[in-house]
């Protein structure tokens, strides 16, 4: 097991790659640096990102969701939406973005759903849709892998929640 409390085999969330499976551990030389790595692979999209073990958490590279962690992000996804913000637009961008970015899956939960009621309520920007659909795909691949769900399904639950708070 890693210094990250990581093992070879698990399924992991790492902000802007999404759900990865690590596959190993490498070792890395930096210039003279000597670095431990983790090799997540991310079937979504077919790629393979290193992580170096010591700032894994600092990066945000997390477990996937589990038992009550669940509950609070279908909690979450019910809930009231923010009111659609009335500042400068770029503000509500980097704030959605930084949501998403966060790895935090309520935060990522929360911009989905505010983004969601936004895009039925008054469209959304060309920005905010793509926005909605990187954090939207990275709930539903991970609520598909800890549900044991097909990505259809997972959708569904996502969108069902988001209804029962209107």
């Amino acid at each position: 097991m890693g210094k990250g409390g990581f093992e070879v085999g698990q399924n992991v969330f790492y902000p802007t790659a999404g759900v990865g499976v690590i596959e190993a551990m490498e070792d890395l030389v930096f210039g003279t640096v000597h670095e431990i790595c983790y090799v997540i692979r991310i079937p979504h999209n077919h790629i393979t990102i290193k992580v170096p073990e010591g700032k894994a958490i600092d990066n945000g590279l997390r477990l996937l969701l589990q038992g009550q962690e669940i509950e609070d992000l279908l909690r979450v996804l019910g809930e009231k939406s923010s009111a659609r913000p009335v500042g400068h637009w770029a503000d509500h961008y980097k704030d959605l973005e930084r949501r998403i970015q966060s790895g935090c899956c309520l935060e990522v939960g929360a911009a989905v759903r505010d983004l969601t009621r936004l895009k039925a309520g008054h469209g959304l920007s060309f920005e905010e849709a793509r926005l909605l659909e990187l954090a939207s795909g990275y709930l539903v691949r991970e609520l598909a892998v800890v549900e044991g769900i097909a990505l259809d399904a997972a959708q569904d639950v996502i969108r069902s929640s988001i209804a029962a708070g209107l």
